[in-house]
């Protein structure tokens, strides 16, 4: 199994309110894209010295899975959406044992 993980810091000007829209495309992409397997999104709660403010985990059965999800229409419409408020981005793409 492959987990990405990517952490996000954006423009101040990306509100709330876009950022929860944003989140919620992010949860929604597990129901249409079939090798996305489960995803979690979740909001730093601690913002340390170093935190970002945004995290994301994904997990797909192999790299073919995770190519499909980078290529997939509704990943591009989530990330034409933070492309222009994205401030740093941080992945890290690894294999794990299979998880139920």
């Amino acid at each position: 199994m492959i987990r990405h993980v990517a952490v996000f810091r954006f423009v101040p000007e990306f509100t709330v309110d876009q950022r929860e829209h944003w989140m919620s495309l992010l949860r929604a992409l597990p129901a249409q894209i079939p090798s996305l397997k489960r995803m979690s999104v979740g909001v730093d709660v601690l913002g340390g010295e170093h935190a970002h403010e945004l995290a994301i985990v994904a997990d797909f059965d192999d790299l073919d899975g995770l190519a499909l999800y980078n290529r997939h229409p509704a990943h591009a419409e989530v990330l034409r959406i933070s492309a222009p408020v994205k401030v740093s981005l941080a992945t890290v793409d690894f294999e794990i044992p299979d998880v139920e």
